[in-house]
């Protein structure tokens, strides 16, 4: 039993380690209170999935913790992981079976009895819309609506813990705001953990996010301070360091597909990042590729304002984690 029975979550020093070489996730201590809408951030290969896995207890942590209600949540926590709610990123649906089925299916897996199990699964068809093709085969569903059939299949069973992995990829625009606005009101009460690349979405529904680089928590904080009012797309980084190394780093930066662009002219890398993506997080890939190369930050300008030479020497020193305090005492 956990000393903060409070918290839906809570994790302790959390590690995964693969193959006895690979670090996927690296001492992550986070605390989630009930109601909480939590914005999950990072690339591929940051360890968002290994995160859930680990919640779920679907992967068995190399060392530390996690509790769910104050319970220790491991492979053989079933009642535990029935308190969960799941969609993941590329759902499989048995093609032949109708939604209504599906959902049927989903509830008798959860030990849902029928008198219970009917109604609800009545109720998340119109909560989701598709009350007029419940009886339509999955396989003839397009994207957008297997995304709807998957919210309600996390659903069925009223758990109180939701963690939706990318709910809204492949989707539209239109679609995607239909989804958002979705997830506003089938979330309401619960405690959502929501994984997505866009911060703009995690924007309109969440009210906190972390921010994954590598397998380290590299940011945890209001969601509302991933952009900011200095307009944080435009970065102007001063160098110190061999002229030749400088253009080999932005040539490499220039190819991230969060850059929009990156020029490099008189010892000044001038960066323009996506406005739907992560800042700190391609910021920490951006002092990743200056490190290895072993240049010097001589400044850091984010929207016009500037970081003090303290907070250069801490992004030095402490990599990517250093870098997104940086920034993030510029756009604050």
């Amino acid at each position: 039993m956990s000393d903060s029975p409070s918290m839906a979550i809570l994790t302790e020093s959390l590690t995964k380690i693969y193959h006895g070489t690979r670090i996927a996730l690296s001492c992550v201590d986070l605390q989630v209170e009930p109601g909480t809408v939590l914005g999950i951030l990072g690339p591929n290969g940051a360890g968002k999935t290994t995160l859930v896995r680990l919640l779920m207890g679907l992967h068995v942590a190399t060392a530390g913790r996690v509790y769910l209600f104050g319970e220790r949540m491991g492979p053989n926590a079933a009642a535990l992981r029935r308190r969960i709610g799941y969609v993941p990123a590329q759902p499989n649906f048995p093609q032949s079976m109708t939604a209504v089925d599906y959902l049927d299916f989903v509830g008798r897996l959860g030990g849902m009895p029928r008198k219970t199990r009917r109604p609800a699964l009545a109720k998340l068809i119109r909560a989701v819309d598709l009350q007029n093709l419940s009886g339509q085969p999955i396989s003839r569903l397009s994207t957008g609506l297997l995304a709807r059939l998957s919210l309600a299949a996390s659903l069925i069973n009223d758990p109180e813990i939701l963690v939706w992995d990318e709910p809204s990829m492949g989707l539209d625009p239109d679609a995607r705001r239909t989804m958002l606005e979705l997830i506003t009101n089938l979330a309401s009460s619960k405690t959502l953990l929501l994984c997505s690349h866009h911060v703009s979405e995690l924007k309109q529904v969440c009210d906190r996010a972390i921010v994954l680089h590598e397998g380290n928590l590299i940011y945890d904080g209001d969601v509302e301070s991933l952009g900011g009012s200095a307009n944080p797309s435009l970065v102007e980084i001063a160098l110190v360091g061999d002229r030749k190394t400088m253009t080999a780093a932005a040539k490499m930066i220039d190819e991230f597909d969060e850059i929009t662009r990156c020029k490099f002219a008189k010892g000044r890398m001038s960066i323009e990042i996506r406005p739907d993506v992560s800042y700190a997080n391609v910021l920490a890939h951006v002092l990743s590729v200056l490190s290895d190369h072993q240049l010097e930050l001589a400044e850091l300008q984010v929207g016009g304002q500037q970081a003090d030479g303290s907070l250069l020497e801490l992004a030095m020193e402490e990599g990517s984690r250093g870098l997104t305090r940086a920034y993030q005492s510029v756009v604050d």
